[in-house]
C-alpha cells in the first residue's frame, strides 16, 4: 500500500477515478443541493489533480497565516521526498505549529525532527516524539525504501 501511496501515477490514477466517479453522480443525481456539493467535490478534484501533475505541494498552515504561495511552496525530488531546503523551511518558519498529520511519513517526520534539532530548533515542544524514544510520528506509515 506504501508503494501505491509514493508513487506519482497511482496518485494520479487515484485522483482521475474519483473525478470520473463524482462526475457520474453529478450526473445521475436530481438534487439541487447534492448537485452544488458534487460540484464543489469536484472543483477540489480538479484542484488536486493538477497540483499532483504539475508535482507541485503547498503547506496549508504556512500559506493561511502568510498569504503567500511561494512561502508555502513545499520542495520535493522526483520520488516526493522533501529536499533539504524544505526542511529548513520547516525548522525556521517564524510561526510553526507542527504535529504528525502534516507529514506524509514517519521518516519524512524524523528527518524534520532530527534536521530542526541539529539546526538548535526543539520541534518536540510539537510533541512529535510522544514517548521519548527518540522516534517520532511513529503512527505515521514507513517509507517503502
Amino acid at each position: 500500500m506504501d508503494n501505491i501511496r509514493n508513487s506519482h501515477k497511482a496518485r494520479l490514477w487515484v485522483i482521475g477515478i474519483l473525478i470520473v466517479i463524482a462526475a457520474v453522480a453529478f450526473y445521475s443525481l436530481k438534487g439541487t443541493t447534492a448537485k452544488v456539493i458534487l460540484g464543489v467535490v469536484i472543483a477540489l478534484l480538479l484542484g488536486a489533480f493538477g497540483l499532483e501533475a504539475s508535482k507541485t505541494d503547498y503547506d496549508l498552515g504556512t500559506l493561511a497565516k502568510t498569504g503567500s504561495f511561494s512561502a508555502a511552496k513545499i520542495e520535493r525530488d522526483e520520488s516526493g521526498n522533501l529536499l533539504p531546503s524544505s526542511v529548513d523551511a520547516y525548522c525556521n518558519a517564524s510561526e510553526k505549529d507542527y504535529n504528525c498529520p502534516d507529514f506524509r511519513t514517519q521518516s519524512e517526520a524524523q528527518q524534520v525532527y532530527d534536521r530542526c534539532k541539529t539546526l538548535g530548533q526543539n520541534m518536540d515542544v510539537y510533541r512529535l516524539d510522544g514517548d521519548k524514544d527518540g522516534l517520532v510520528c511513529e503512527s505515521l506509515p514507513k517509507d517503502p525504501r
